[in-house]
């Protein structure tokens, strides 16, 4: 009798909305009225949704949420008071999100015997909005995943962001960095032609560029770098951003250069091999030919041996001279590996 007083409560124009959700529910939370709307959109839970408890259409996590929203409802029940929840599709496919307002309903007496709920479904913001954290989320972690520091810049050369790896390349701290120009990170030498070539890449305004190998930054501590550069391109609200990516080359030149160096070394100690070492050989081998070794003590013989003898000191200064270039040429170290590097 009681609940059937509460729903003449209800005006009829709400309990036949086609937009609205409309239940009533006991101070337990068992439903006591639903509209035609929710029925419609609830019948994959049960056909009759009158006694049973509303915990049926509710997201397990927002039952304390609901419970608090109800408490407020008692406390203060002159006012509504609005609260989102999810509530499920069919087949368990997930949730919709649902925007309602709870109110008291009261008896004679103005004491609570009921709430009344109307909600509607707010699916399409509340899903972009979680498909926008989600996104927002994989971006990040996909940035943070790149292994080399990375800058967005703006078109005045403005460092707007930079990834962790930034911070740990160059040693500098977020807020050292973020809104200071790109010169920061130039040689004062190479300042103007760093600046050129990033104002000719924002004048051309291809989609992607990538800078020749080896130039040179510095870093917080203002020691070298050897870096390659990449750079890339997007717009955000018709506003020019540029994205660098910086790969630290510094340990591969100076292992690049300890190759050329010794290359340059072997190449000497070859022509050395080839050239020089032939004529005192050959002065040997020919020498040798004209000893008369019947006649042993013939003058001959002795100029032969003189000759021999010179011949045989600037063998011996080659090969001293080869050794010596060698030594000063060989490297006692092992390449290391970049730090990101797992093997």
């Amino acid at each position: 009798m009681q609940n059937d007083i509460l729903i003449n409560h209800i005006p009829q124009s709400l309990k036949n909305s086609k937009l609205y959700d409309v239940v009533v529910t006991d101070l337990d939370g068992h439903y006591i009225f639903v509209n035609a709307a929710f029925q419609n959109r609830f019948s994959f839970i049960t056909n009759d949704f009158i006694g049973k408890h509303s915990t049926i259409t509710m997201h397990p996590e927002e039952y304390l949420k609901t419970k608090e929203t109800v408490i407020k409802c008692l406390s203060h029940p002159q006012h509504c008071f609005p609260v989102e929840l999810r509530k499920p599709l069919p087949n368990g496919k997930g949730y919709n999100w649902t925007q309602w307002e709870f109110s008291a309903m009261l008896d004679e007496n103005q004491q609570a015997v009921g709430i009344l709920c109307v909600g509607f479904d707010i699916t399409g913001p509340g899903h972009n909005n979680l498909k926008l954290k989600e996104f927002q989320t994989k971006l990040t972690k996909t940035i943070e995943s790149i292994p080399h520091p990375l800058l967005i810049l703006d078109a005045e050369q403005t460092i707007n962001f930079v990834n962790t790896e930034f911070e740990l390349v160059f040693g500098f701290s977020i807020c050292d960095i973020v809104g200071k120009k790109l010169d920061l990170l130039f040689p004062k030498h190479l300042e103007e032609k760093y600046k050129r070539l990033i104002d000719n890449y924002v004048t051309e305004n291809p989609k992607k560029i990538r800078v020749n190998h080896f130039r040179t930054f510095k870093n917080n501590a203002n020691e070298d770098l050897t870096v390659g550069v990449s750079l890339n391109s997007f717009l955000d609200d018709d506003n020019l951003n540029i994205i660098m990516i910086i790969e630290d080359l510094t340990m591969a030149k100076q292992n690049q250069d300890i190759i050329i160096n010794q290359n340059n070394a072997f190449r000497q100690i070859a022509w050395k091999h080839s050239h020089e070492l032939r004529k005192p050989v050959a002065n040997i081998l020919g020498l040798s030919n004209l000893l008369d070794l019947k006649n042993l003590k013939s003058d001959a013989n002795y100029k032969t041996i003189s000759f021999l003898k010179e011949a045989a000191s600037e063998l011996d200064f080659i090969t001293q001279s080869i050794v010596k270039e060698a030594n000063e040429n060989e490297y006692e170290i092992k390449f290391k590996k970049h730090k990101r590097n797992l093997f």
